[in-house]
């Protein structure tokens, strides 16, 4: 039998690794003394199945090991790089304690120049379904940090004659800072605002672009 589940992930063994699961010895974010995980060999080594399966049972696909790799930055094919990122959204700009991120760390390695290539063009392209409302940065913890005191307050607003509810707003933000992580609801309130805000101006821009063109056709008649 395999000594431990980690050679048993490198060799696809699903079903023993499935054992070492069901024993209660090991979970899929099992760390080796180097901090190795059964994700990371299952990414390493191209096992789609053991690897879905992994994640199934709570595998963290951005874990890092004891260099602060990630699975991703022990990817060696293009099409188990794709499924990371697309499929189960691995982040590929965690940097490792050499502050690279996989893409750097395999395009330096020179190993795997289409799998590098295809990394580094996430930066420009990000996946399809990747929401621009979620490149906004975290929001500091409050309380103390990096030397700063940080507090989330709230404003008092009325409504206006826009139309838009602003006391519904007020009591939305009033009930989050009250809440056990103020920071964490801030953060999506501020990225639903900014989506709804750029939905509106798409709507607007369509509306306006709509009204020139017909009255074109009247100044045409």
């Amino acid at each position: 039998m395999v000594s431990n589940i980690w050679v048993a992930a490198s060799d696809n063994q699903i079903s023993l690794v499935e054992e070492y699961l069901t024993s209660g010895k090991f979970t899929p974010n099992s760390k080796d003394p180097n901090g190795y995980t059964p994700i990371h060999a299952a990414a390493s080594y191209g096992h789609i199945d053991l690897l879905r399966m992994l994640i199934e049972r709570g595998g963290d696909i951005n874990i890092q090991d004891e260099e602060g790799d990630t699975p991703l930055h022990h990817v060696e094919d293009i099409n188990m790089a794709k499924l990371l990122v697309e499929e189960f959204k691995a982040d590929w700009k965690i940097k490792n304690a050499e502050n690279q991120t996989a893409a750097q760390y395999i395009e330096e390695d020179g190993d795997f120049p289409e799998l590098a290539a295809y990394l580094l063009s996430l930066s420009h392209n990000p996946p399809a379904d990747s929401d621009q409302k979620d490149s906004l940065p975290d929001l500091p913890p409050a309380g103390k940090f990096e030397g700063h005191d940080i507090r989330y307050t709230l404003e008092d607003v009325s409504n206006d004659d826009d139309g838009f509810d602003r006391e519904a707003r007020r009591k939305e933000i009033e009930s989050i800072i009250n809440s056990e992580n103020p920071e964490e609801g801030l953060k999506d309130l501020v990225k639903n605002i900014v989506h709804e805000g750029m939905e509106k101006h798409r709507q607007e821009t369509a509306q306006g672009d709509e009204s020139s063109s017909t009255q074109k056709k009247r100044k045409g008649k």
